[in-house]
């Protein structure tokens, strides 16, 4: 028999902290935010284009912050190799995709996807102070009295020389000189970057340090969503593969090698069996893809898709392999 006996001296309980909730998307079909995507096949399989048909149903939705202000989106795509960004007609498609940010890099790739970090972050926190002085202008305007603002906040106030958040020029704005009530959703894209130092193993890497960061919450940091596109999944480090979120499987001549690549990662949630399975349904068809969704939010209904936009059950996979 076990027996439990409290201790009188010790709590169980924590102080109540304020916990950083980034912004979401109001179509809760698409993956959750903040994920890692990981997508591995062939040269000609269809990976770009399965990444813009992604990126077009979020520019398509909207994004909220907690308080339910809206949120706009930035993709920022940063090619290496035989990838090169400018040439590629098909992102022009892409509304939340600036030319300046669409990245073309050889060399010193880890020194520009930190300067990339710095500037997103930067521009997160700079809005965050703002929106701050904003709620404490307002307290300010509600009673006009310096007493009801606490000694933080008057000096908080001083610093911003009482300027009305609504005509101040000097509020955040994106590229085009709106304001930014909240921080953009920001979508990274790395396209074909193995040749290139992006992916070493060293501990200093940003790449490595970045898929470690993302998953805790802070004001600190700021959350980004990865889309990593490559064309050899075991090229990518076992790090970044075990912080993946979903795994975008396309054609490839190696169906085995790459199930068993992932195996740890999604064992939780498939067997081998199950996902091979599927990968040789999704394979038979031109440009079908197999979406493994293992993201914590994600409803076990949607964890498995052909596509973005069908619902995969072995039911039907079973059905129409045995048909064939």
């Amino acid at each position: 028999m076990v027996k439990q006996t409290k201790l009188k001296t010790i709590t169980d309980k924590i102080r109540k902290y304020k916990k950083y909730s980034p912004p979401q998307s109001t179509n809760k079909d698409l993956p959750p935010l903040y994920n890692i995507i990981l997508s591995a096949s062939t040269k000609g399989s269809g990976k770009t284009y399965n990444c813009i048909q992604l990126l077009t149903n979020y520019e398509d939705s909207q994004f909220k912050a907690t308080n339910g202000d809206p949120c706009k989106m930035r993709t920022i795509w940063v090619a290496g190799g035989t990838a090169r960004s400018k040439q590629n007609s098909i992102l022009d498609t892409l509304t939340s995709l600036r030319d300046e940010d669409r990245i073309d890099v050889d060399d010193d790739i880890d020194l520009k996807l930190q300067e990339l970090y710095d500037d997103i972050l930067a521009e997160k926190l700079a809005i965050e102070e703002y929106n701050e002085y904003a709620g404490i202008y307002a307290k300010f305007m509600d009673k006009k009295e310096f007493r009801n603002l606490t000694d933080d906040e008057l000096l908080i106030l001083m610093e911003y020389d009482y300027v009305d958040p609504q005509h101040d020029t000097n509020r955040p704005r994106d590229e085009e000189g709106n304001i930014l009530y909240q921080p953009r959703v920001v979508f990274m894209i790395l396209d074909d970057l193995i040749s290139t130092d992006a992916f070493s193993l060293k501990r200093t890497n940003f790449i490595n340090k970045l898929c470690v960061k993302s998953r805790h919450d802070s004001n600190e940091l700021c959350p980004i969503n990865l889309f990593i596109i490559s064309q050899n999944l075991k090229s990518i480090p076992s790090l970044i593969r075990r912080q993946s979120d979903v795994f975008v499987l396309l054609k490839n001549s190696n169906k085995e090698a790459i199930v068993e690549a992932i195996s740890a990662e999604i064992g939780s949630h498939f067997t081998k069996d199950q996902v091979l399975r599927a990968y040789n349904y999704t394979s038979a068809i031109q440009y079908g893809s197999l979406i493994l969704d293992i993201h914590k939010a994600t409803p076990d209904n949607l964890r498995m898709k052909m596509g973005w936009d069908n619902i995969l059950t072995l039911d039907d996979v079973d059905k129409n392999v045995t048909n064939k």
